[in-house]
């Protein structure tokens, strides 16, 4: 049995995450910041801890004791904010300060790997062309920076050591979505209505991972995946017009249609321009490295099955 601290316990990530790692026999330590989250954290079969991730001797006592680290802490705003570029500042705070200071605490507590969910997004618009990260260079929008200073930090974390003695595990997901995931249930609301939000060109791919696969790609990694960078997404990258008719099946309308262009810049301002780039993303190197597969392998099988649970 090993010890787990995690960030982020009580995200979306976090709750498919943490109770998997419990039944797979770990114990599991996550960071807490009021009361309402211990209870949380208590339900999910972890054990609350305060500590501020913004203070390095902190966290160091924190995570003393710990095997791993799971970084899943993130505060995307909501929609409402998402064109404000000062609404992301806290979220840039938790991918940078946040994911620094504890490499530097896993370092003193001699922890031997920290994990890392970042995002597929931050690749150029590649068209049709297959995408990977081991051949792909980023391109992230400013907004996305902070997820590559993560990712820089944490692949640093196991770089700093000799060969193999610790690892550091990126993991870039692609779009989130599943019955329990609030931004889901925002688009099928919308859906219902006859829009859709996906703004992009009709042929354009959109990389997508059902919520419960990611937790289990976490689980994979920390049990086997060697340092570096894997893309995480489902089988069967869809494109845009796929994504569309499969919202309309959800919701019962015979058609969805796409936003206007200038009402999708209006409410998402500088995040639209790099939310709907064309992104053609294969996950080959994360299942030969893990034997992970997603159990639900499109985002078309995924609609539909929430639909079938309403």
């Amino acid at each position: 049995m090993s010890t787990i601290f995690v960030t982020g316990a009580t995200g979306v990530i976090g709750r498919a995450t943490v109770p998997k790692l419990v039944t797979a026999g770990h114990s599991v330590r996550a960071l807490s910041r009021s009361a309402s989250n211990d209870a949380v954290i208590r339900g999910l079969g972890a054990a609350p801890l305060r500590a501020d991730l913004f203070d390095v001797g902190d966290l160091t006592k924190a995570v003393a004791g710990a095997d791993a680290i799971l970084h899943l802490a993130t505060r995307i705003p909501p929609a409402s904010r998402l064109r404000r570029p000062e609404s992301w500042r806290e979220n840039d705070r938790i991918r940078s300060e946040g994911t620094r200071n504890l490499v530097a605490a896993a370092i003193s507590a001699g922890i031997g790997a920290i994990v890392y969910p970042s995002i597929a997004f931050v690749y150029p618009d590649h068209g049709g062309d297959w995408i990977e990260a081991a051949s792909t260079p980023v391109d992230p929008a400013p907004l996305l920076r902070s997820t590559i200073a993560a990712e820089d930090a944490v692949l640093g974390f196991a770089a700093a050591a000799p060969a193999n003695e610790r690892r550091g595990i990126v993991l870039r997901f692609g779009q989130l979505y599943g019955p329990d995931d609030p931004g889901t249930r925002d688009q099928l609301k919308l859906a219902r209505r006859g829009f859709s939000i996906f703004g992009g060109a009709a042929d354009a791919f959109v990389p997508m991972l059902w919520v419960e696969d990611a937790a289990t790609a976490v689980l994979a990694a920390l049990v086997r995946a060697p340092t570096g960078i894997y893309d995480v997404v489902d089988n069967e990258p869809v494109r845009q017009r796929q994504l569309t008719s499969a919202l309309a099946a959800a919701t019962g309308r015979r058609r969805v249609r796409p936003l206007p262009g200038w009402l999708v810049r209006r409410a998402m301002g500088v995040a639209g321009a790099w939310l709907f780039r064309s992104r053609r993303i294969s996950n080959r190197r994360f299942r030969e490295a893990t034997a992970w597969a997603p159990s639900v392998p499109s985002v078309i099988d995924g609609l539909a099955r929430i639909a079938a649970h309403r």
